[in-house]
């Protein structure tokens, strides 16, 4: 359940034009807007499935970040973590985007987990 009248597609038209005119050469994959590559389901040798992130942006040097929208209040704790591994292993760090009220829950459960290399961001409700 959405705690929020906000779309993924809202928040990311919103945050794009800001990770695009911050950085100079970048790639930026998502699958939520129009005149973009979708990314590519992520894996590893222990999860062979994968995730896809909501956006993914990729600077000339390497270093890689993912935005992951959170509008609901299912936290898929094995998919952040997952994330957050893989944006340190290339010098980057996942950001969550929530809700302003789901801020205290988020932070609660990254705390409880012991999520590192996670930046919390929230939209106003």
């Amino acid at each position: 359940m959405n705690i929020t009248s906000l779309t993924k597609k809202q928040v990311a038209k919103s945050i794009v034009p800001q990770l695009e005119e911050e950085a100079y050469n970048m790639s930026l994959q998502t699958g939520l807007l129009k005149n973009y590559m979708p990314s590519s389901p992520i894996t590893t040798h222990l999860v062979h499935n994968g995730f896809i992130p909501d956006i993914i942006t990729t600077e000339e040097n390497g270093e890689t970040n993912i935005y992951e929208i959170q509008l609901n209040n299912k936290i898929d704790t094995e998919r952040w973590n997952f994330f957050a591994r893989y944006t340190k292993e290339r010098h980057g760090t996942l950001h969550i985007i929530v809700p302003e009220s789901n801020l205290s829950a988020a932070e609660k459960v990254i705390a409880e987990k012991d999520i590192r290399n996670i930046k919390l961001m929230y939209v106003p409700n």
